[in-house]
């Protein structure tokens, strides 16, 4: 079958590679559509993947990338209930240990050796099929098409870092960070009801898929982010601000912007250590949190708020097929693509 495999940093192939086992307990899916997102792009050109075995799941490079997928079952294994083969399936592809105290507290996502499907476990997404455990898959309703169920989990990444900022309809909330995550986190301020939200995004190709879906933005070159929002806000500053770009400056605009004991969410990743104005915290009592991942009852509201038509793909989402998974990659890291989708084997 084909795959695209990284052997190391900036080495991406795609190859011929046997086809997985089914061991108990797993389904073997033949994926339709896998996302490519930031963390794909790091592993790819800054981080590479790991050559000493993952201590939960033994993985190590090369590595199968792809942790954003959808699917149809082909093979069930023994002891699995509830999943047969045909069914149209997402898959939640973080992994736990289920014996450490964070995992004891109920707080799996966060793990002390979380490993992710398509990073650093087993196969991944951009495979023509991929085995999982039965416990990480999700069956899709019949209103979920499998290309909106790749989005499933950037839209369950952004979900979590709403739900713990406390989101709320009549407040104001910025988004910093027009990309991928930034246009999924302001969908899911609006499906939780928060209608007053500003995006800042400093890319004009990027602005207008912002504005195709309705929401605000503006762009932060040519005016000041902070001004925009205490104009919107008589002066009190944005209840919430969403840190979607990754960058040092735009740390310093959320903590600008944000109102006295509002929150900010770090949802971005960043290659360098990002300093922090710890006066400006001091005197405005913000909260400062950062958010990973999601848990199972989270991607579960994503996929029901998915089949009532929360989250419109137009004007943001682009396939290309896996033999030019290389050019969808270049194209997404230059921001040439807002969204890539993989067409592994698609709706067949």
């Amino acid at each position: 079958m084909r795959a695209a495999v990284l052997h190391g940093i900036g080495d991406l192939r795609v190859e011929d590679i046997p086809e997985p086992a089914v061991p108990d307990g797993y389904v073997l899916i033949r994926v339709a559509y896998n996302g490519i997102c930031g963390s794909d792009l790091g592993v790819i050109h800054t981080f590479g993947v790991s050559e000493v075995a993952h201590p939960l799941t033994g993985a190590h490079g090369p590595q199968v990338l792809g942790h954003e997928f959808s699917g149809v079952v082909a093979e069930v294994g023994a002891d699995v209930d509830g999943i047969v083969v045909g069914n149209r399936v997402v898959v939640q592809p973080n992994y736990h240990c289920g014996g450490c105290a964070r995992c004891r507290d109920g707080l799996e996502h966060l793990c002390e050796v979380v490993a992710f499907h398509g990073l650093s476990a087993p196969g991944g997404g951009l495979s023509e099929f991929t085995a999982v455990p039965a416990a990480n898959v999700h069956v899709l309703p019949d209103g979920v098409s499998l290309e909106q169920a790749a989005l499933v989990e950037p839209l369950a990444v952004t979900h979590h870092a709403v739900a713990l900022a406390q989101a709320r309809p009549g407040q104001f909330a910025l988004v910093i960070g027009g990309g991928p995550i930034g246009i999924g986190t302001a969908l899911n301020l609006r499906a939780s009801g928060v209608e007053r939200i500003l995006v800042s995004e400093a890319s004009a190709p990027r602005r207008a898929i912002v504005e195709g879906l309705g929401l605000t933005v503006v762009d932060p070159l040519s005016a000041d982010v902070r001004t925009a929002v205490h104009e919107r806000t008589d002066g009190l500053g944005a209840d919430m601000v969403f840190e979607c770009a990754g960058v040092a400056v735009a740390v310093e605009t959320a903590l600008a912007s944000v109102r006295a004991r509002g929150t900010v969410v770090l949802l971005a990743t960043y290659k360098e250590q990002v300093p922090l104005n710890t006066y400006a915290l001091m005197f405005s009592e913000a909260r400062v949190m950062s958010s990973l991942a999601y848990n199972r009852d989270e991607v579960a509201t994503v996929i029901e708020r998915m089949a009532a038509g929360s989250y419109p793909l137009d004007g943001w989402v682009e396939r290309v097929p896996l033999e030019m998974v290389l050019e969808g990659v270049a194209d997404a890291a230059a921001g040439r693509r807002m969204k890539v989708l993989v067409e592994v084997c698609g709706d067949e």
